[in-house]
């Protein structure tokens, strides 16, 4: 399978400001992260509305989102 097309898991260190992140079909920017205790909040930044949501990381992972990584 080509390395394009391969999932990545969500670590750390993509979820820190100005990482981007996509779904296969939308991009968006990282913004902020707020960690309490155990939970972490990622604040991104939809690049085509520019639309700021916010997510717990967990959900990041829900919808399927995984870095962007030049090639």
């Amino acid at each position: 399978m080509p390395l394009s097309l391969r999932r990545a898991r969500l670590r750390p260190r993509d979820l820190v400001p100005d990482r981007y992140l996509t779904d296969g079909r939308r991009l968006f920017r990282v913004i902020s992260r707020f960690v309490n205790d155990e939970s972490v909040l990622i604040v991104i930044e939809d690049s085509l509305t520019l639309e700021a949501l916010a997510y717990a990381a967990v959900e990041l992972v829900a919808m399927g989102l995984r870095p962007v990584r030049a090639v």
